[in-house]
């Protein structure tokens, strides 16, 4: 399952990042590395972008980015 398909509020933990090496390059910098616990708080109207919480902090991603995140 991917972070984009993750319900929302269930804790999960991160397994790997996968496929465009540049969002995933992005996605370590901002905390998104293996074994760290993420949830999805919250969906925009149409499922793009989320609010996701990481390490005490909430951030927006598009579902292309939530996407490589594996759970």
């Amino acid at each position: 399952m991917t972070l984009a398909e993750s319900p929302l509020n269930q804790e999960a933990r991160i397994v790997d990042l996968f496929g465009d090496p540049v969002l995933v390059s992005r996605l370590r910098e901002i905390g998104f590395i293996r074994g760290e616990v993420v949830q999805v708080r919250g969906r925009a109207p149409f499922g793009d972008p989320l609010i996701v919480e990481i390490r005490g902090a909430q951030v927006a991603l598009r579902k292309e980015e939530a996407s490589c995140v594996k759970l």
